[in-house]
């Protein structure tokens, strides 16, 4: 095994450098504001360490006496972070950057953890999801196709085959004396992650 970072819930949110070594029976827990800090181990921010060796093992931070930037919890768990690691593992530092680059949020009514939750959520997905849209006519009417629905559209000439939500369901009718003919026109959106 090698040692690993596995959950993070430090705030201020921005790039971190995590020492993570072997303490004879503990994994010990560095937090640094650079990558030659961590190595050299000076200008210390935080640390903390396990109770012993295994996987996702919760460690909360203690600040250092000549700390230049105050760790606090980013949501109300009781641990900063949560790493894993076998004894006799090497010595490794890990670059932690910003999880999200949005400014913070700091309205009031979002200090409900709940609401919090549901606004990162919305936030995270507003910022890393495309929407794709498509009009597409159908030859004839399809009367139970409703906004919302999910449609599978393939096609064997431009090799297609993607899942996509109807956004609007427009009709039209050509009247003639001898029929009348409906046709169904659909928006539809399919949603893209957007990745750097």
């Amino acid at each position: 095994m090698a040692f690993s970072i596995n959950a993070w819930n430090i705030n201020p949110n921005r790039v971190w450098f995590v020492r993570l070594s072997d303490a004879g029976s503990t994994i010990s827990v560095e937090l640094y504001l650079t990558h030659a800090d961590a190595e050299a181990q000076t200008n210390l921010q935080a640390s903390g360490a396990t109770t012993g060796f295994g996987t996702t093992l919760d460690v909360t931070l203690l600040p250092d006496v000549a700390t230049t930037v105050i760790v606090s919890f980013f949501q109300d768990y009781a641990w900063h972070l949560k790493v894993s690691g076998a004894d006799g593992d090497a010595t490794v530092i890990f670059q932690v950057k910003e999880f999200v680059d949005l400014d913070e949020i700091s309205h009031p009514i979002y200090r409900n953890t709940d609401l919090i939750a549901t606004r990162a959520t919305a936030e995270i997905d507003a910022h890393t999801h495309a929407v794709i849209r498509k009009e597409i006519t159908l030859g004839s009417h399809i009367p139970d196709i409703e906004p919302g629905d999910i449609v599978r559209v393939n096609s064997t000439r431009r090799g297609k085959d993607e899942l996509l939500q109807v956004v609007e369901h427009q009709i039209s009718a050509e009247i003639s004396a001898e029929n009348t003919t409906l046709t169904s026109t659909l928006s539809v959106a399919g949603y893209l992650a957007l990745k750097r």
